[in-house]
């Protein structure tokens, strides 16, 4: 009795995802060492852990629950008369994927990054120059951090063009994250 090509093909294959799997997985160690290695070295970029890259802007709320401080910057984006921002669940990502990319699980107690578009902003950027397309949406990202769960810092990139659309992008961004923090409480 012969068996089917199928039963002999799935052994194979199962093998062949596995090693896939575990060569996939010692690249991203090895190009997430290449990277740390790299940013080391190269010049301009921040030396010290926790030092923000050039151009983003921060504010940290301290003795405060993260949901409250979540909330207020949901509620002050759409204040803006803007519609609901698209939420990316960044520290959850960052858990799921530490095995296959050697870092800890625990780099954030709680992080999300909240983006949005304002039409008003877009239009401007867009008018100036149409590869400003690439600074939209706007983002703003709460966390908190392992250690000081009740510190929640919100934080954003502000765009560096010296323009009319750079200057209202700015000032949007700087606007919601100071309702947010009088929302909380926290003028």
């Amino acid at each position: 009795m012969m068996a089917a090509a199928s039963d002999l093909a799935a052994p194979t294959i199962r093998t062949f995802a596995c090693a896939a799997r575990h060569v996939r997985r010692t690249l991203q160690r090895a190009g997430l060492a290449l990277l740390l290695a790299a940013s080391a070295l190269a010049p301009g970029l921040p030396a010290h852990a926790g030092e923000a890259a050039a151009g983003i802007v921060s504010r940290s709320l301290a003795d405060i629950d993260y949901a409250d401080v979540r909330d207020a910057l949901a509620e002050a984006i759409t204040e803006e008369g803007i519609t609901a921002p698209v939420v990316s669940h960044f520290a959850d990502m960052l858990a799921r994927t530490a095995d296959d990319l050697g870092h800890r699980a625990d780099l954030y107690a709680r992080a999300e990054i909240l983006s949005f578009c304002s039409v008003g902003v877009a239009a401007r950027l867009a008018a100036e120059a149409a590869e400003n397309i690439a600074l939209c949406p706007l983002s703003i990202a709460v966390y908190a951090l392992p250690g000081t769960p009740r510190t929640v810092t919100l934080a954003y990139r502000a765009p560096m063009l010296e323009s009319a659309g750079g200057d209202a992008a700015r000032a949007l961004l700087a606007r919601i994250v100071a309702r947010t923090a009088r929302l909380v409480g926290r003028p």
